[in-house]
């Protein structure tokens, strides 16, 4: 069984960097096809200069997992910086009583919209909707929207996805897997596909420490994943020992790895992306800075300190927490499919922090919880958060600094006649540390050289359009602005 020894902490990360070499000539990119990643592919770069606005001009794209936060973002700044774009046709299915109608007019609602809606309204006209679901053949949708597709598009964005750890190994394959499969075998009937591009995660390789811009070999075979479901899919002891022999943490990195080797082994002639975030964080410029719309992974764990309902974490506060504004990820996926591939082969980019601009989950906690403290006011006072990477120490504290003045609140709510609450409210924050505790325990080198380059090609204007560089990220600002957009468009603090 394999396990990570240990965790890579600032000094060790600061050291690989050196290694690195950003040099100002940017021919050429490195391809990595899960073979050697040695060969290289040539840029543009002798012909002349296509600003990426101009290569998205009088060209349609297709877009899964549109009403996601990242596809929310990602439609929006196609529609603001790519003013000629012809189309995005977006695939919606109905969800929980709402048509796809209904569930596209939410999406258009929410804020980070509204600048696109004072200054291009005309642009939202763009957005053509696709009824189906990426879980079911031929995505289920009718014939005549297939045919709009095969016929019009030029770039396939697959962004469709679910992220929760905790949900069924079943429904992770049938959402992820067999979704990325519908969505291929569609892509393959385009007639001008020019990019087929899917959003994977740094994290699909989390069983290693160090994490390349390359396929790596599939750490089970699908007949292996299915027979498992088919037989042991509802034990989730079997599950974590299912997942564990390859050194995943959980079922989701796992489909993701498959979900890359598939794509690989069946593009055919299809030219082909994959753009790798680490986690994904608010808006950092545009089109809302500080925006989310989510409870995800770094957002719901800072705002459990600020809130005061976590004070301690299991894991090395030395380990780095790889963050990427939305807002950068999407400028990045926008740029790789305009300029990221000039080969008929695949290229895979990580869009990701900690190899370029690290910072540490402790650092990360400390500026978010320094904001929390100056603007929110809530029922449980906050303290900066112990880090430990002893279990015993991890739940004494749990119980010295959570628990006991939880049940302690609840005690004299009931005195006072009124329902307990604390100790309920513990219950979630506690889920989630646990859940989190692998990522912030593991300090992971996540390689950008491929990322770094294709953004070196860029000119000034593109950079200023598109910004999607982690180096001109500034912690000390972007962690308060992260913490007053929780504070604004998720939460709604005591008065």
């Amino acid at each position: 069984m394999y396990k990570i020894k240990r965790s890579i902490g600032l000094t060790d990360i600061r050291n690989l960097e050196r290694k690195f070499n950003f040099n100002s000539d940017f021919g050429c990119i490195s391809r990595n096809n899960g073979t050697n990643g040695s060969d290289l592919i040539k840029t543009s770069q002798g012909k002349p200069y296509e600003r990426v606005s101009d290569y998205y001009a009088g060209k349609s794209v297709f877009v899964t997992g549109g009403t996601g936060f990242l596809g929310k973002v990602l439609i929006e700044r196609l529609l603001y910086n790519c003013t000629d774009i012809e189309s995005i046709y977006v695939l919606i299915r109905g969800k929980k009583g709402f048509k796809s109608e209904n569930r596209l007019q939410q999406m258009l609602d929410v804020p980070v919209f509204d600048k696109l809606k004072a200054l291009k309204p005309s642009a939202l006209k763009k957005i053509i909707l696709i009824e189906g679901d990426i879980t079911k053949p031929d995505l289920d949708i009718k014939s005549s929207d297939e045919q709009k597709l095969i016929d019009n598009v030029s770039v396939v964005f697959h962004s469709a996805a679910t992220v929760r750890f905790v949900e069924s190994f079943e429904n992770i394959m049938k959402v992820n897997f067999e979704g990325t499969r519908h969505v291929m075998d569609l892509s393959k009937k385009i007639k001008n596909l020019e990019t087929f591009l899917y959003l994977s995660t740094c994290f699909s390789n989390a069983n290693k420490l160090v994490i390349d811009e390359t396929i790596y070999p599939k750490p089970k075979t699908i007949d292996e994943v299915y027979s498992f479901i088919d037989n042991y899919g509802d034990n989730s002891e079997a599950t974590e020992n299912f997942i564990i022999s390859d050194g995943y943490p959980n079922t989701y990195t796992l489909s993701k790895a498959l979900c890359e080797n598939y794509v690989d082994e069946n593009r055919g002639t299809m030219k082909t992306i994959i753009v790798r975030p680490s986690i994904v964080t608010p808006v950092l410029k545009e089109p809302l800075p500080g925006w989310q719309d989510s409870w995800v992974a770094a957002t719901a764990t800072f705002s459990d300190i600020a809130r005061g309902l976590t004070k301690v974490i299991y894991g090395d506060p030395n380990v780095v927490c790889d963050m990427i504004p939305v807002d950068y990820v999407c400028n990045f996926i926008i740029v790789a499919a305009a300029r990221g591939n000039p080969s008929d082969d695949i290229i895979v980019y990580n869009s990701c922090s900690s190899s370029s601009n690290p910072i540490t989950w402790k650092r990360g906690a400390d500026l978010y919880l320094g904001e929390s403290l100056r603007h929110g006011k809530y029922d449980l006072k906050p303290r900066p958060v112990e880090v430990s990477m002893s279990q015993l120490k991890v739940n004494l504290l749990t119980f010295i600094l959570q628990t006991t003045p939880s049940f302690l609140a609840d005690l004299w709510l009931r005195l006072k006649g009124e329902s307990p609450k604390y100790l309920k409210m513990q219950q979630r924050p506690v889920l989630l540390r646990d859940i989190l505790k692998y990522f912030s325990s593991t300090s992971y080198h996540i390689k950008s050289e491929n990322s770094q380059k294709l953004i070196e090609t860029l000119d000034k204007r593109d950079r200023a359009m598109f910004p999607c560089d982690p180096r001109t990220i500034a912690w000390q600002t972007y962690m308060p602005l992260f913490c007053r957009g929780i504070q604004k468009y998720l939460l709604k603090p005591k008065q």
